[in-house]
């Protein structure tokens, strides 16, 4: 984990990297993000936990069960990660819910006869298929054990889920749109044009717009690939401040690609963040780097 400081331009918090590559990572809670790697070639897993605001790993290169690598992360908050069992290597459909501390990577129980639904706050829901329906549950944070749901508390649960769901990406995220179906407006579309004239861009620019500024990314070629003379793309990420045309930040995402990647770019509380490659997460503050630009530090 890096950390960075410059007061002159926007600049990146914290970067994160660990053994193998990013494979899936979550926000648990407001304040922790926990995620797996995997080696594919040594069919290993590896865990870890991070402080968002700092970066600061408190799990890192984590080996569950020697790196067991028919399991995945479903869920968490901000005391326990939620992992599944694949049912088997030719079946990666989750079979069970294990409960494991964030912080540590410590065990605390498993249950065998849900999966994950979902978790709201302090709450954990599972779920598991009869022969007519769907059946859900409580399940105790402490020990695992599990609470049947009535089929009103079910379709309740149901509307609870979704309601949850769409408050969370409502309220916390901003994702990228393509400019094809969301044009910018013309300022921001003035800048677009600059940074990417005279360059072979391959499919959509897609952007974020936050106040004064314009997080963009494209794809420029950059050659070809050895083998069949397959085109590259180079994918650019950029941060403008619109009110003054400058650009604030600058970074290649991935050197050398063959397709589109989506959404490797989003933003959650203020905060800008970045797939780098298959390797790296890229934490930007924006908030505190607006105040740091406006003089307000």
């Amino acid at each position: 984990m890096k950390i960075f400081g410059n007061k002159s331009k926007l600049t990146p918090d914290w970067s994160f990297s660990q053994t193998g590559n990013l494979w899936k990572f979550i926000f648990a809670g407001r304040n922790i993000i926990a995620g797996e790697t995997r080696d594919i070639a040594q069919k290993k897993l590896f865990l870890f936990s991070l402080d968002v605001n700092t970066g600061k790993c408190f799990m890192k290169n984590f080996l569950f069960e020697d790196g067991n690598y028919w399991v995945s992360i479903e869920g968490g908050n901000e005391n326990i990660l939620f992992l599944n069992r694949f049912r088997s290597p030719e079946l990666p459909y989750p079979k069970n819910i294990i409960a494991l501390n964030i912080l540590t990577g410590k065990k605390l129980w498993e249950n065998e006869e849900y999966i994950y639904y979902f978790c709201e706050k302090d709450k954990l829901y599972g779920r598991k298929s009869s022969f007519e329906k769907e059946l859900y549950a409580v399940i105790d944070l402490t020990d695992g054990s599990s609470s049947p749901l009535s089929d009103n508390d079910a379709a309740k649960l149901k509307k609870m889920k979704a309601d949850a769901d769409d408050d969370l990406f409502r309220e916390f995220y901003d994702y990228p749109k393509p400019d094809s179906v969301y044009p910018a407006d013309e300022e921001c579309a003035a800048i677009i044009a600059k940074e990417t004239g005279g360059k072979i861009i391959k499919g959509d620019v897609e952007y974020i717009t936050k106040n004064e500024f314009l997080l963009f990314n494209y794809y420029m070629e950059s050659g070809s690939a050895a083998d069949a003379g397959r085109k590259l793309y180079k994918n650019v990420f950029c941060i403008y401040n619109v009110l003054i045309g400058e650009k604030l930040y600058g970074d290649v995402l991935n050197e050398n690609t063959n397709y589109n990647v989506p959404d490797n770019f989003f933003m959650k509380d203020g905060r800008v963040f970045l797939l780098k490659g298959r390797e790296n997460l890229v934490s930007i503050n924006l908030i505190k780097n607006d105040d740091v630009l406006r003089g307000n530090n």
